[in-house]
């Protein structure tokens, strides 16, 4: 009895996560487009939602974008030990 309720717990929690994804992808989309009359469908700042699409995306395991590794982009630890600048 026990195991059937935990399994239909995660099953709302994953119609959950993916409606929080569909709707955040959604929103995004809009966001960004804009029909040949030139009034955007939606108007906001799509900073706060992108956040929310890359964590629900997190929540499944995926994510957005590339790490580089290997190609010379690591960042470059510069030894300021010596430097007298901005010193009095």
């Amino acid at each position: 009895m026990e195991d059937q309720e935990e399994k239909e717990g995660n099953r709302v929690e994953t119609i959950v996560k993916i409606a929080v994804l569909v709707w955040s992808a959604s929103m995004l989309t809009l966001s960004y487009y804009e029909p040949a009359d030139g009034k955007k469908i939606v108007d906001f700042d799509p900073t706060f939602i992108a956040s929310i699409f890359s964590g629900s995306l997190a929540s499944f395991g995926l994510q957005v974008g590339q790490k580089k590794n290997g190609n010379g982009n690591a960042p470059k630890i510069v030894d300021n030990s010596k430097n007298k600048v901005g010193i009095k």
